[in-house]
């Protein structure tokens, strides 16, 4: 019978969730059994949709090898990006890397709660399996991107280095080719007056645009 449609499948929530919390504190199967065929829930799907039948030993033990085992490896998932996100500020302050660096730790982590399963699951988890690799790719590209994006800040960085040089030379040799006139003004008191204070306004003007 397949664990995904069956008696407890068909159970509410809330019904499901307490049953596999009482199943992971090891709680003994006929004692669950009489508590599951006690609720209003189960009595009211007895008539219409479990044909008169209350729940069995069997549908315990199909979901127990079904539905209970995905409701496990959901609470290691979540447990798993509870820590995650406790642990994210300390991250933060602890290393400059960039969040994909964390997902990928996290994708690596997935995989090995995935493959505690995968041994006694068969062949049904390739879809599974394919989601995970599908996700995997996913960080792959947004690492590539994360790449592309710091070369990108060190191509401008350059460009403004380069950029800041090209100015100050430039800013040089105006006052160099400046200091040379001045030396072949030197005879011309009054023309090496109006000279001067034009280099000068030159010189105030190229420092404030600098």
């Amino acid at each position: 019978m397949n664990t995904h449609t069956g008696k407890i499948a068909r159970l509410p929530r809330a019904v499901r969730d307490q049953l596999n919390a009482r199943l992971r504190d090891g709680e003994p199967g006929q004692r669950l059994l009489e508590w599951l065929n006690a609720l209003p829930e189960v009595q009211a799907l007895v008539p219409t949709e479990f044909a008169g039948h209350h729940i069995r030993e069997l549908n315990l033990t199909e979901w127990k090898e079904g539905g209970y085992r995905d409701w496990q490896l959901r609470q290691e998932e979540l447990d798993m990006v509870r820590n995650l996100a406790a642990d994210i500020g300390e991250l933060k302050q602890a290393t400059e890397e960039p969040l994909t660096e964390t997902l990928a730790l996290w994708v690596t982590a997935r995989y090995a709660v995935a493959a505690k399963v995968l041994a006694a699951a068969g062949n049904d988890r390739e879809a599974h399996w394919k989601l995970l690799r599908a996700f995997c790719n996913d960080i792959v590209a947004l690492r590539k991107g994360d790449h592309s994006a710091e070369n990108l800040k060190l191509e401008r960085e350059r460009l403004d280095l380069a950029e800041r040089e090209h100015e100050l030379k430039l800013k040089n040799k105006t006052e160099m080719a400046l200091e040379a006139l001045a030396d072949e003004l030197r005879g011309n008191p009054k023309l090496k007056t109006a000279y001067e204070t034009f280099r000068d306004a030159v010189v105030k003007e190229t420092a404030d645009n600098g």
